[in-house]
């Protein structure tokens, strides 16, 4: 009787243990055949033809632009090219968010991303190099003494115009900034019209591959626009001290069209949107293929969630600190509340491994 119940209980173990094993292999192989089906070559090609090129000579444009109304402002300083340019710089800057997420291939050759993104700028170094003169724009110890956050303190301070037209040495600075951005751009373009078929070929997981490189800098670009565009500012850091030293392009007041510029930057994306007008296979489309429809949809709904919110404060950030704080707050919790969906839901679904370092804890 003992033996009898022993080989029955061994046999019900074995009996599981292989309908285990049987589920186990067909959730593979419905796993294979959804990846069969979804061809992650297609979500390359479609971002970096419909995407990335466009918006980089999108960018070229504002950014040759900008250089060469700073150069004609060096020659002639007037109000109405100081006004262009200041416009000229708002429109690259805005432009610079939606691109600046693909700081991989040529865009981390140029370093594009802090080069040009570095905030809040170091104004003792800028007024350092431009009283010495003998800057190397190049140093990493100028990198937050560049771009377009010393842009803004130098085209927006207070009295600017006068401070800019009456000094040849702050003009020259103004060129070599502008000069600087237009060649990283323009070797960052060059770059990506060579890595473009790298790039779409390169689909596989491996954590140096092309699609593992984008899914890690969207996220990761995601987290620097949580904690820099809104954590530090709010003080989510620190006990929830406002700190609006740290808002990004403080002096001209636009940090909110850079902030909805940047969503919407990720919902086009995640939504497999050209900014040539041709759509095509997306992150969305890839969730759904793999059964993640419910994960699909959570994130579509949220980009949504997120641009309303954004449009519903006021247009100065450092203002709404003071008036609706609570906005802010709500905004801040939701993106960060998100992360999960981001980094945890669809990149796992993905089979990606996230190999930058933070410590933020999500």
């Amino acid at each position: 009787m003992y033996w009898t119940f022993i080989n029955y209980i061994t046999m019900k173990y074995f009996w599981i243990l292989g309908m285990v094993l049987t589920l186990v292999a067909c959730t593979e192989k419905q796993t294979a055949n959804q990846e069969d089906t979804f061809k992650k070559s297609e979500l390359l090609q479609q971002i970096s033809d419909n995407y990335i090129l466009p918006e980089y000579a999108k960018l070229q444009s504002d950014v040759t632009a900008l250089a060469t109304t700073a150069s004609s402002f060096e020659q002639v300083a007037v109000q109405s090219t100081f006004d262009s340019l200041q416009a000229q710089w708002k429109r690259a800057y805005i432009r610079f968010q939606y691109v600046k997420m693909f700081d991989f291939g040529p865009g981390m050759e140029q370093n594009l991303a802090m080069s040009l993104g570095t905030f809040p700028t170091d104004t003792v170094a800028i007024e350092t190099n431009i009283t010495n003169g003998n800057y190397n724009l190049s140093e990493i110890s100028n990198y937050d003494a560049i771009g377009f956050p010393a842009l803004d303190y130098l085209l927006f301070s207070s009295k600017a115009f006068e401070a800019i037209s009456t000094s040849a040495a702050r003009k020259k600075y103004l060129v070599d900034l502008t000069q600087k951005m237009k060649n990283e751009v323009d070797k960052t373009l060059a770059g990506w019209n060579s890595y473009r078929t790298s790039f779409v070929d390169g689909s596989s997981n491996a954590s140096t591959s092309p699609f593992s490189l984008l899914m890690n800098n969207f996220i990761r670009d995601y987290e620097i626009l949580k904690w820099t565009k809104l954590g530090y500012p709010l003080g989510a850091n620190i006990g929830g001290v406002n700190n609006p030293a740290y808002l990004e392009a403080r002096r001209s007041g636009i940090s909110k069209e850079l902030l909805y510029a940047n969503i919407r930057a990720f919902q086009q994306i995640y939504h497999g949107k050209g900014s040539n007008g041709k759509n095509g296979k997306s992150m969305h489309d890839y969730l759904i293929a793999l059964g993640k429809s419910v994960q699909a949809a959570t994130l579509e709904k949220n980009w949504g969630i997120f641009l309303q919110q954004i449009e519903a404060l006021p247009n100065n950030l450092e203002l709404a600190m003071q008036t609706e704080n609570h906005k802010l707050i709500e905004l801040y919790n939701a993106i960060h509340f998100n992360t999960i969906a981001l980094k945890t839901d669809m990149v796992s679904a993905f089979g990606v491994l996230i190999t930058y370092s933070d410590n933020d804890g999500d």
